[in-house]
């Protein structure tokens, strides 16, 4: 199924973020891929304790360029990366532990996989600091990418928590 037609926004490089109700969110240059050779990644993302999306924000950094964004009511996230870049997906909300997830499109036209769109799909859950227990995530939490020469997906998770550092001023 052909992507819709969404707005471009243009931020300048290689990623778009469009977070608006219903659509998503869409990153790219003027004169970047079409979305034949991109990757179409949706998020959708779950909060725990939720009230409202209305404070949670979505960045995508890509060779150095940060897009920033926010999430519809419904959670869902969609973000149009070009092929052969590793881009970050950092998601965060006051008062809960922020996740990163890069996405590495390198290799998503090896194999026979040239010139066909690639829709990948995955779920974000944001837990609330005050039931961690001091504990924080040590880098992303899940790396997406495709195979060097067949272009198959991988997909690799780290759900290892680590003490959070705390800097407090000594008073001598």
């Amino acid at each position: 199924m052909a992507h819709p037609r969404i707005p471009l926004l243009n931020f300048g490089l290689a990623a778009s973020l469009l977070i608006s109700a219903g659509t998503g969110l869409h990153a790219a240059p003027s004169n970047g891929p079409t979305v034949a050779d991109a990757v179409v990644l949706t998020a959708w993302l779950q909060v725990e304790d939720l009230l409202t999306m209305a404070d949670v924000v979505v960045e995508v950094e890509v060779n150095g360029t940060m897009n920033r964004g926010s999430v519809a009511e419904n959670g869902r996230i969609d973000v149009i990366l070009p092929a052969g870049v590793e881009a970050v997906l950092r998601i965060s909300k006051p008062d809960h532990l922020t996740k990163e997830v890069v996405v590495d499109t390198r290799h998503v036209n090896d194999g026979g996989f040239d010139g066909k769109q690639r829709h990948v799909s995955c779920a974000v859950i944001l837990q609330a600091k005050e039931h961690m227990a001091g504990l924080n995530y040590p880098g992303p939490v899940g790396t997406i990418g495709f195979d060097e020469g067949g272009g198959c997906m991988t997909v690799e998770h780290d759900r290892r928590l680590v003490t959070e550092r705390r800097q407090q001023v000594v008073v001598f």
